[in-house]
């Protein structure tokens, strides 16, 4: 018994890769992070959320991301840079989502 052109079709369409699937990826170039790179950009987002608090006062974390444009950081730039400077001591924690400048 051989399969039909439709029983071909239907089960060409059921396989379907993903991106990590089908092989290795390209890149014009390798790019890799180092702890010094990393240092320079976290400085200068820990001061911008500083600066924001210092300016406008306590607020959320959404309010405050949105202040600062973190969204073009990269994701876990914000979370780490709160974290940063929680850990520094220039703001703390006030609430539930909500910080002040110390």
């Amino acid at each position: 018994m051989t399969p039909t052109d439709d029983t071909r079709q239907a089960s060409r369409r059921r396989i379907q890769f993903g991106p990590s699937e089908v092989g290795a990826g390209w890149s014009p170039e390798i790019s890799s992070s180092t702890p010094e790179e990393e240092d320079m950009y976290t400085e200068r987002e820990v001061d911008l959320i500083v600066n924001a608090l210092r300016d406008a006062g306590e607020m959320r974390r959404k309010d405050l991301g949105e202040r600062i444009g973190c969204k073009y950081w990269g994701p876990g730039r914000f979370r780490r840079a709160l974290r940063v400077a929680d850990e520094r001591g220039q703001i703390r924690r006030v609430g539930w989502g909500r910080y002040a400048a110390t």
